[in-house]
C-alpha cells in the first residue's frame, strides 16, 4: 500500500520507526537480550540505528553500512 502525499508518508514512517525501537527497547528490559537495529530508508538512503549496548564499534559508519546493502 503505497502513500501518495510525502507528509502522510513521513508521519507513518516516523511513527512505525517509533513503534520499532520502542518494542526493541522492550525486548531488551523483558528479555534480556541484546538488541542492535538498523531502519534505512531506501529512497533517500537515511539509515537510523538504536544499539541497546553502548559499545564503541556502533553505530556503524555509514560506508560500513552501505557496503552490506
Amino acid at each position: 500500500m503505497a502513500i501518495k502525499l510525502p507528509k502522510r508518508r513521513s508521519e507513518r514512517l516516523s511513527r512505525r520507526k517509533s513503534t520499532l525501537i520502542n518494542k526493541a527497547h522492550e525486548l531488551v528490559e523483558f528479555c534480556d537480550i541484546n538488541v542492535a537495529l538498523i531502519i534505512r530508508n531506501r529512497r533517500t538512503g537515511r539509515y537510523f540505528t538504536y544499539n541497546s549496548v553502548d559499545h564503541m564499534s556502533w553505530p556503524l559508519s555509514k560506508e560500513q553500512i552501505a557496503s552490506h546493502f
